[in-house]
């Protein structure tokens, strides 16, 4: 069984605001030549980018509709309608991150690509940073209850 947790990588966003989707993570997702990607920021803090496949965007939504209803589900459903846009895959694998999604995250000449299994983080490079004492916690928790 392949390990996707483990496939970060770094990468540049060129000055046009695309950004390069690694060949192994297009390839878990089937990501072809002019499919729509679904990019939705995540602003739980520190701000990253979360992408979703079509299929991918269609559950997450149906998701938010079986949350209980009231306010916060109206107001998640919200947020996500609101922020979300779109990018077409070019024929290199690049996708356009758009003006005001790379203000949201704060993404310099630099992200981290992660695959999370079912959709894709872009993260500011020194966010990632700033993550990682929190992702390494978590781990050693996880770890220590599961042995």
């Amino acid at each position: 069984m392949n390990n996707y947790f483990n496939e970060k990588s770094l990468h540049s966003i060129d000055s046009k605001g695309r950004i390069l989707l690694p060949k192994d993570i297009r390839g878990h997702f089937r990501i072809k030549k002019a499919e729509v990607l679904h990019l939705v920021p995540n602003l739980s803090g520190p701000s990253y980018l979360e992408i979703r496949s079509a299929s991918q965007w269609k559950k997450y939504c149906e998701s938010l509709r079986q949350q209980e209803s009231g306010e916060k589900k109206k107001d998640s459903f919200r947020y996500a309608m609101m922020l979300q846009e779109t990018a077409t895959v070019d024929g290199q694998g690049r996708i356009l991150i758009p003006q005001r999604i790379r203000e949201t995250c704060k993404f310099g000449e630099t992200v981290a690509i992660v695959n999370m299994d079912v959709y894709i983080e872009v993260w500011a490079k020194e966010h990632m940073d700033q993550k990682y004492a929190d992702m390494v916690r978590a781990f050693k928790e996880l770890n220590d209850r599961m042995f």
